[in-house]
């Protein structure tokens, strides 16, 4: 755009350069003197209508040549892009596979059997003796004596009190308070519709209520008074007095003796026999399988893109410039100075010398219909145009090719080796050690005791018992009834009224729009009764039982024991041991080595190659076409005004004008046969 602007401003100004030359190069004319074809007044007349602003004295016009401008031109192109295009390829791959291959071996195994051996051993062992003796133990004996004692212990005489008691009522206390509640309005809208509201009001509602007045009464009471006696009583006890005694006792005596006894036992004999066993063996089998998978693929696709793009250049327009000032008798077309009297006063007198043939065809040319503007005798000249560059907007839309690649999903059939185990039942001998119970016998020494009755003097502590008697004080208690006044509370139902603000509800019919509700939240207060309990302190007298602590004494009895050291003979027995030997027959377990053959199944991992087939998605560079819209230099012919009329035939062009694209003029106006 630029570059466009530029290469215009460019070529105007070599425009106006060659039309100023022009002008000067007017005034070398000789004039109609010399008998040239100079027009005394007129217009430039044009092929095409377009005219030149005229001077202040007669129409000199230039003289115009072609020449070769380069102007600015878009034109739509279609070169070829690379691009790189997504391409799916299968390749093959080459990948380890390891499976395992059971194989069977067969190991030797060396194990030990613990065998019984029997064997006999000499063992020593220690056997107790009783043996009597008699041995002198000294002992103690209690021997019980009585003491009279003095004794001092406290009584809790009983007596009353009269005392104050302060106590607490609660007494109801009817109050109100105000209650700030929501209510949730409805309102709807679009249909109206009826329905009802529940709103609250509050009435006062008399009731009557029990209260329990409480009130005091004096009563007489009677109590019963535990009044304490002394008795004197006499008691019988008894006492068992020791003494001893001479008894002829018999004792038993264990005596032991050794016998030799036929013990039976049995022996677990191991007896190995070869067994028939099943076993299973997991053998490996391969196979190929065929199944499904989801292979995802780039694919391109190809959608047409509306492309709207500016085309438009710059043009010639011709456009309609300011009027000429109307041309008087004296310059211009009328008959002073114009094309009919322009002849009679400027070529009076060599008009048969060529003049005739240049006023009438500069005259009428330039003044005339051809030349596109009517400049008659007493008209006014015809409007002037000029040419400029406009820039004429013409926005192409297209549709242009656009090529996306979109993920498609397909389901392919793919092949894979799979390896599962079968089972399989085999036999083999295997050892298998049973034990047999055998009976045999053997002689065991066994000590046994016999049991011999023997007597000994055995003296005995016995006690006989005595009754004896003893006199004591006992203190009992006798009930006396008394009478006394006791102050009672108590209470009587009394009926009172009470007034209780009581809350309902009455109906309203309100309106709301449907199909759509809304509710509202407005806030409200009531008055709301409740009942408070007060505390109040009150005072009663009340009788109180009290005991007093009063110190008495009395005498008691002690019977105690006193210690006395004594002795006597006791026959006794002790044990002595004594050493004996026997023989003893014992089993040992004897290990022996042995060995064994089994089969052990071996899994060997074997590594095969497996050829796969992979896609991979490869990138291909390519060509593609594409429309650009490209600005070139075009050369255009373009007629320029180089020179202009003789000085004779009036002023020169005051205000010449350079039009871009002017048409070529005719022939016969203008300066035709001015000197260069």
């Amino acid at each position: 755009m630029r570059k466009s602007l530029l290469s215009l401003f460019f070529s105007l100004c070599a425009t106006v350069a060659f039309v100023a030359s022009a002008s000067a190069d007017c005034g070398s004319c000789s004039g109609c003197s010399a008998g040239t074809d100079c027009t005394s007044g007129g217009a430039v007349a044009m092929g095409d209508g377009a005219g030149v602003m005229m001077g202040d004295g007669a129409a000199c016009g230039p003289t115009y040549e072609t020449r070769t401008v380069m102007q600015s031109q878009y034109v739509t192109e279609t070169r070829m892009v690379p691009t790189v295009q997504k391409v799916m390829q299968t390749r093959q791959r080459v990948r380890n596979v390891t499976k395992r291959v059971a194989s069977v071996q067969t190991r030797e195994q060396t194990y030990v059997v613990n065998v019984p051996e029997t064997r006999s051993r000499t063992e020593t062992y220690s056997v107790q003796v009783r043996v009597p003796y008699t041995e002198e133990v000294p002992y103690t004996v209690n021997v019980p004596v009585v003491e009279t004692k003095t004794q001092s212990y406290m009584v809790s005489v009983p007596y009353t009190e009269q005392v104050e008691q302060p106590y607490t009522v609660s007494v109801p206390v009817q109050k109100s308070r105000e209650e700030s509640y929501q209510v949730c309005v409805p309102y709807t809208e679009e249909v109206a519709q009826n329905y009802t509201v529940q709103v609250p009001y509050t009435e006062t509602v008399t009731s009557t209520y029990q209260v329990c007045v409480p009130y005091t009464e004096t009563l007489t009471q009677s109590y019963n008074v535990q009044v304490p006696y002394t008795e004197a009583k006499t008691s019988t006890y008894s006492v068992q007095v020791p003494y001893t005694e001479t008894v002829e006792q018999p004792y038993t005596v264990s005596v032991p003796y050794t016998e030799q006894v036929a013990q039976n036992y049995t022996v677990q004999v191991p007896v190995t026999t070869q067994v028939e066993q099943s076993y299973t063996v997991q053998v490996p089998v391969t196979e190929t399988k065929t199944a499904m998978r989801s292979v995802t693929k780039c694919v391109p696709v190809t959608t047409m893109k509306s492309v709207t793009t500016e085309q438009g250049s710059y043009q010639c327009q011709m456009v309609e410039a300011a009027p000429a000032a109307a041309m008087s008798s004296g310059a211009g077309c009328g008959s002073a100075a114009g094309c009919g009297g322009g002849c009679d006063t400027g070529c009076s007198s060599g008009c048969d010398t060529g003049c005739s043939t240049g006023c009438s065809s500069g005259c009428d040319s330039g003044c005339g219909a051809s030349a596109g503007a009517s400049m008659a005798s007493g008209a006014s000249c015809g409007p002037t145009y000029t040419y400029r560059q406009v820039y004429v907007s013409n926005p192409v839309t297209t549709e242009v090719p656009v090529t996306s690649y979109q993920q498609q999903t397909t389901e392919e059939p793919y092949t894979y080796t799979t390896t599962s185990c079968t089972t399989e039942t085999k036999t083999r001998m295997v050892p298998v050690t049973t034990y047999t119970s055998e009976a045999r016998t053997n002689m065991v020494n066994v000590t046994k005791y016999r049991t011999e009755q023997k007597s000994r003097t055995v003296t005995v502590q016995k006690c006989r018992t005595e009754e004896r008697t003893k006199d004591y004080t006992v203190t009992l208690y006798r009930t006396e009834t008394k009478t006394r006044e006791v102050p009672v509370t108590r209470t009587k139902m009394e009926t009172r009224t009470k007034e209780t603000l009581v809350n309902k509800c009455r109906t309203e019919t309100m309106t709301k729009m449907v199909p759509v509700t809304k509710t509202r939240m407005e806030a409200r207060t009531r008055t709301v009764p409740y009942t408070e309990m007060t505390t109040e302190a009150r005072s009663r007298m009340v009788t109180i039982q009290k005991c007093r602590q009063e110190e008495r004494t009395r005498e008691y009895q002690v019977t105690s024991c006193k210690t006395e050291q004594r002795s006597r003979t006791v026959n006794k027995v002790r044990c002595e041991t004594q050493q004996q030997s026997r023989e003893v027959a014992y089993m040992v377990n004897v290990p022996q080595t042995r060995s064994r053959t089994y089969n052990v199944t071996v899994y060997n991992c074997v590594t095969e190659q497996v050829t796969e087939n992979y896609n991979v998605c490869v990138s291909v560079p390519g060509q593609k076409a594409v429309t650009v819209r490209v600005c070139h230099q075009v050369p255009v012919t373009v007629t320029v005004p180089v020179s202009s009329g003789c000085s004779s035939c009036g002023s020169a062009v005051s205000s010449p004008v350079m039009m871009e694209s002017a048409p070529v003029m005719e022939a016969g106006a203008g300066c035709t046969n001015c000197a260069q």
